[in-house]
């Protein structure tokens, strides 16, 4: 893949591992869920919630990289909190609308720190792969 640098192997790492997951744990809950057309929609939002963290967060990082100390903590602290408020707000969605299963939401945004946990693997497994670097 083109776009993968080593800049921002780490980026696509978390991304793979989102996906990962949540194939995982889509199949668990098709096997196990009744309502499966709710629980997908939710698994599908906190999916996208969580790579669009992930996204930020690298982007986030890159830029303050190049501030000075006072105002890197100053954007740093905005960007944790826009962040924390998509978070709250794919939750809201999920609680109110019925179209979304607030567990799948839950589950799906959970799989950033999951993906981050398993983020040696995934680099050692997917990513180089793709690069065609390492074993």
């Amino acid at each position: 893949m083109k776009g993968i640098t080593k800049e921002n192997e780490t980026l696509y790492d978390l991304i793979f591992g989102c996906l990962i997951y949540s194939v995982v744990f889509e199949i668990i809950g098709l096997l196990v869920v009744s309502r499966k057309g709710p629980f997908t929609m939710g698994l599908l939002l906190g999916t996208a919630v969580a790579i669009g963290l992930s996204i930020s967060m690298y982007r986030g990082l890159n830029h303050c990289l190049v501030l000075a100390p006072k105002d890197a903590e100053r954007a740093m602290m905005l960007r944790t909190l826009l962040r924390a408020a998509v978070i709250l707000l794919a939750a809201w969605v999920g609680m109110r609308l019925s179209y979304f299963s607030f567990p799948a939401v839950v589950i799906g945004i959970l799989g950033l720190k999951i993906s981050a946990f398993f983020h040696a693997y995934t680099n050692v497994y997917i990513t180089k792969k793709l690069l065609k670097k390492g074993r």
